[in-house]
């Protein structure tokens, strides 16, 4: 194709070439601009997050809580809000209000794009609250799948239930699993030790 050839079709098709020119810079114009608001919803919600640990720290529930409400009903996208949650059923906990902390709980668990730590923990932690009102058999179901970053509590909660449920054999083996996966000068071993002799098992 020659110069004037080129020139010529350029000059018929300036339109639509003007027309997706546009289009193009409006679409990066919009990208940008939404990754600029999610950074700052982002660090707002750091914001809130640091506020919501160190009211809680002083002792301000009512002040915590509420930051922990804003985090999950107006930052849900952002990782504070999972945070926020085991916040929230920590302090429902504390309160006695169970069902409130199982919900929250259970939302962690059950959210796709949690992180899988994240869930862990909230496992541990529904788990313990399922000890605490006697439903230990719900808490061996919940903790079922070995996580092994988390082997030594998940164990040492399974022996716990172990115990309430009077099956002190399975109890020792849970807490021997626990001792196990504990470097050999973790202090933590002494623990799970007494909580052996407790049932009457040597460790």
């Amino acid at each position: 194709m020659t110069g004037p050839e080129l020139s010529e079709l350029l000059y018929r098709h300036r339109i639509s070439l003007i027309a997706g020119t546009i289009v193009i810079l409006l679409a990066a114009t919009g990208f940008f601009g939404y990754e600029k608001y999610q950074h700052h919803q982002v660090q707002r919600a750091a914001i809130l997050y640091n506020e919501l640990v160190d009211t809680l720290v002083a002792g301000q529930t009512s002040t915590a809580r509420a930051s922990a409400d804003t985090l999950v009903h107006q930052y849900g996208h952002t990782p504070y809000a999972t945070f926020a949650r085991l916040f929230l059923a920590r302090m429902d906990s504390e309160s006695d209000q169970i069902p409130a902390a199982e919900t929250e709980l259970n939302t962690v668990i059950q959210t796709g794009s949690a992180p899988r730590g994240l869930k862990s923990m909230a496992k541990l932690d529904l788990a313990r609250l399922y000890l605490e009102q006697k439903q230990a058999q719900k808490a061996l179901d919940l903790l079922k799948a070995q996580d092994v970053a988390f082997a030594t509590l998940q164990d040492e909660i399974q022996g716990d239930a172990y115990v309430a449920l009077h099956q002190d054999g399975k109890a020792m083996q849970a807490y021997q699993s626990a001792i196990a996966a504990l470097p050999a000068a973790d202090p933590y071993r002494s623990y799970l030790q007494m909580k052996m002799a407790n049932i009457g098992v040597a460790p």
